[in-house]
């Protein structure tokens, strides 16, 4: 049994493409008003108008914190009241070892997928309090591996599993519902081609944005704590 999702207002970062993207359609396609955040914004506007009146596109930087607070004052406004689904997703991949990455490069890996993700958290959470929701964060089984040459990705993710569990607990009584989705290898643009597995094995993106849908129409008392995503043949 699901709830329904008719109504209900849903703010995804990283939606111009890959799982953004699809979990922007998938929450469109179940009733949802959604407003499509990114910072490719001529990329952003063409997948906006393709969701017709459900969708909005909107350009925000997760890596800095007054872009998402002005983000949120904005969909707010449009709105008359704060989403009720927060869909943090917002990712970058560089790789190289770590004793010859530059550290720019890592710098930008943890402010996307660490620091970005808080970004967000912290300019929407406060008003969602209010009127209750659902929040999902996207992780990753490198939350909870290392490779090679993947320190930085690695890092943020392990860091961004950390942060969303402690978000868990302090809002879990305060009527907000978060929900951890970690994904194994999904066929999107964010790998690196040299180091891409055989896409015919991959996940799809709309494998995860059909998970996101699953988490946030879940019964009430039902919560989708931390859920790995894998293909069938599993890791790659």
């Amino acid at each position: 049994m699901s709830e329904p999702l008719e109504g209900r207002r849903a703010f995804v970062t990283g939606a111009s493409s890959g799982i953004g993207l699809a979990a922007a359609r998938a929450l469109a396609a179940a009733g949802c008003e959604v407003a499509l955040c990114a910072r490719r914004l001529n990329i952003l506007k063409e997948q906006a108008a393709a969701l017709g009146t459900r969708g909005f596109a909107l350009r925000g930087d997760v890596r800095d914190f007054r872009s998402m607070q002005i983000a949120a004052d904005h969909v707010k406004k449009k709105w008359s009241a704060a989403p009720d689904i927060l869909v943090v997703n917002a990712g970058m991949v560089a790789t190289a070892p770590l004793a010859e990455m530059e550290p720019e490069k890592f710098r930008d890996v943890i402010d996307t997928n660490l620091t970005g993700a808080f970004h967000t958290c912290r300019a929407f959470v406060p008003d969602m309090l209010a009127a209750g929701g659902d929040i999902v964060l996207v992780a990753s089984v490198a939350s909870y591996a290392t490779w090679e040459t993947w320190g930085a990705y690695c890092a943020s993710k392990w860091g961004l599993l950390a942060m969303a569990r402690t978000l868990a607990e302090e809002v879990r009584r305060k009527g907000l519902r978060v929900s951890i989705l970690a994904p194994g290898a999904v066929d999107t643009e964010i790998w690196p081609e040299a180091q891409k597995p055989d896409p015919a094995k991959m996940l799809r993106a709309d494998d995860v944005g059909a998970a996101v849908v699953q988490a946030v129409s879940a019964p009430k008392h039902v919560s989708f704590d931390e859920v790995r995503i894998l293909p069938a043949s599993g890791l790659l």
